[in-house]
């Protein structure tokens, strides 16, 4: 083995080896977020870290979503789509946020069968407001975190006065 084989395999140790910083959980080829010092596992694992910058935000109501029609508009768009060809599901939809509030997929099955005339986000938004009223935007961000809809969370943020905390 020449000294360049010895450098190129050390190279590619170091390569692989993950942050100084990173926990247990993060695999060698995931990325790394130094903004909030975790790994895709660690996400789905512990959720997203605690927002500084809109912690007013993270304690609204989950109700007060009913009443922004722009941005639950939108965030019909990303969530409700509509089946890919072949009847494909796609991945953190709101039938995926359901699931996470604990609704039974029977539940969701009849919030999609009732489009297009009634959005299933919005069935689910009543649903968990009138189950928990203390149901808060900061859990529909972190749900969302976890599914990795940085999209939504976008959406999500407007409703604050700064930027996104949980992308």
């Amino acid at each position: 083995m020449g000294p360049g084989r010895c450098l190129l395999t050390a190279l590619l140790l170091l390569a692989l080896a993950p942050p100084p910083e990173a926990s247990q959980y993060c695999g060698r080829l995931e990325y790394w977020n130094p903004d909030n010092k975790c790994c895709s596992s660690c996400l789905q694992r512990f959720g997203p870290p605690p927002c500084p910058e809109l912690p007013s935000l993270a304690s609204q109501p989950l109700s007060r979503l009913l009443d922004e029609l722009e941005v639950l508009e939108e965030l019909i768009v990303l969530l409700d789509p509509e089946p890919g060809p072949g009847g494909g599901m796609a991945h953190g939809t709101t039938r995926h946020l359901a699931a996470r509030y604990g609704l039974p997929a029977a539940w969701s099955t009849f919030a999609y069968s009732l489009r297009p005339s009634r959005s299933p986000l919005r069935a689910l938004i009543e649903m968990v407001v009138a189950r928990e009223p203390s149901a808060s935007l900061g859990q529909l961000g972190t749900h969302l975190a976890q599914l990795g809809r940085a999209d939504a969370l976008r959406v999500l943020s407007k409703l604050g006065s700064s930027g996104v905390c949980w992308a």
